[in-house]
């Protein structure tokens, strides 16, 4: 895709959808996502009558349900039946789902990202009105040129054709297995002084190792509790670094309690109905000696906040940054804008990391870094 196409889709209308009918209707899926589809769908009077897993399962929600092969789904699709996919996460690819569900028979087929332009799926990653999910054409035309390489450029475009068209077609060139650490992108590589935001159970500093990276100095902060013990119990084990700190906290703009939704997973998240209070911190204000030369940020939506908590931080010590942009559908955007004033004459580059438009990563090395 060319900048003109990509300033052409911002600039679209709203696609003129189908309604979602009130019945005849089969669910994909019988997860966590399913199970939120079909509250909802329910809720506003419709009528789901099966649900289609590739596991073995005989009834979900009070729903039958019935593998891919069973020929009834056959006849389902010859009575007129719309196929709803309740999967949305970063290990299933969406388009396997969408050709699965074509080769059945069903002619109607719509997927998470068509479904919320009728019905509100809650906290749902990038997911918004469409018109919402994607910059204006002149933001989208000033981001295409500073992003430093065709991937990126190829990245952005088909994320937002993606938010616009609602089509799993897009978004298709995963960097599956080198989250944080591209090849093709030159974050430091030796005596990493590294912040770790979002630090789980250690896994980004488990990957960064493996991907032949050195720590001189760690900072890693992991607010939920039950992450937080798994992540002190392997960094032990390993000793990544001799200047080391783990901290059971977030961080954002503002040294401050907030309501936390703790589930022991890395999608743990700030929440007003949160069922925890945790312990927030500006990184300015509490460690102003610090100069790290890599910050990684993956905080389930409080990536923008904990860079303007870090902003003295940023200009001081230059390092090469690598924030997660999928958690709200501005964050495509109003990262990398924020990043340009902190990073000047810096390199920009986009990489997605999993399906559905997870694990979406935009990097800003400053250019005295080199590969």
């Amino acid at each position: 895709m060319k900048i003109d196409d990509v300033e052409e889709l911002c600039n679209a209308g709203s696609l003129q959808l189908e309604p979602v009918p009130a019945e005849k209707i089969v669910l994909y899926g019988a997860g966590n996502k399913a199970r939120e589809i079909l509250g909802i769908l329910r809720k506003n009077g419709c009528s789901v009558d099966a649900c289609i897993d590739k596991r073995p399962l005989q009834v979900f929600e009070g729903l039958p349900v019935y593998q891919p092969t069973d020929p009834l789904l056959r006849q389902f699709a010859r009575d007129g039946y719309t196929a709803i996919i309740g999967v949305f996460n970063f290990s299933v690819d969406p388009l396997e789902i969408h050709t699965l569900l074509d080769e059945i028979g069903f002619r109607r087929i719509i997927s998470p990202a068509e479904l919320r332009q009728t019905f509100a799926l809650g906290e749902t990653y990038w997911l918004a009105e469409s018109s919402q999910m994607t910059p204006t054409s002149s933001v989208a035309g000033w981001l295409w040129g500073r992003l430093s390489d065709a991937e990126s450029r190829q990245t952005l475009a088909e994320a937002i054709a993606l938010r616009r068209r609602l089509d799993p077609r897009f978004l298709r060139h995963l960097s599956a297995f080198d989250q944080y650490a591209p090849a093709t992108v030159p974050t430091p590589r030796k005596s990493l002084r590294f912040v770790d935001g979002g630090a789980y159970d250690g896994d980004t500093l488990a990957g960064l190792r493996t991907a032949n990276r050195e720590f001189a100095a760690v900072l890693a902060f992991e607010p939920d509790a039950g992450n937080f013990k798994h992540l002190t119990t392997n960094v032990r084990r390993e000793r990544y670094a001799s200047e080391l700190l783990l901290l059971p906290c977030g961080l954002g703009q503002r040294t401050e309690q907030v309501r936390f939704h703790s589930q022991g997973l890395s999608s743990s998240s700030i929440s007003p109905d949160g069922d925890s209070l945790v312990q927030v911190v500006c990184f300015d204000e509490c460690f102003p000696t610090f100069r790290p030369s890599y910050v990684k940020l993956d905080i389930e939506g409080a990536e923008l906040g904990a860079l303007k908590g870090m902003v003295s931080t940023i200009e001081l010590a230059r390092p090469a940054l690598a924030i997660c942009v999928y958690h709200r559908p501005s964050d495509l955007w109003e990262i990398p804008m924020l990043a340009d004033k902190l990073l000047p004459d810096s390199n920009f580059y986009l990489r997605i990391h999993a399906w559905n438009a997870f694990e979406m990563v935009f990097y800003a090395v400053p250019r005295e870094m080199k590969l």
